[in-house]
């Protein structure tokens, strides 16, 4: 597994923060899921490779930006 930033600035309503709470609960490849020292970043430990991450991250919300820099890894 790799730890991933994920950006959730898009999730500003309580609907798309719930929605994103189910996605990242019921993904096989995610094996958590922590807090960061921003809000708008979640750290995402993820069983896939960093191109994968960033596919399955552009699912989650509208118009996500994703790119290789920050992550984690």
């Amino acid at each position: 597994m790799n730890l991933y930033e994920l950006d959730i600035s898009w999730a500003s309503s309580a609907r798309e923060i719930t929605g994103l709470r189910w996605e990242l609960a019921t993904s096989d490849d995610v094996g958590g899921v922590f807090l960061t020292g921003r809000e708008d970043t979640l750290a995402v430990l993820y069983a896939g490779s960093r191109h994968d991450f960033h596919e399955w991250a552009r699912t989650l919300g509208p118009g996500l930006p994703t790119t290789t820099e920050g992550a984690l890894r």
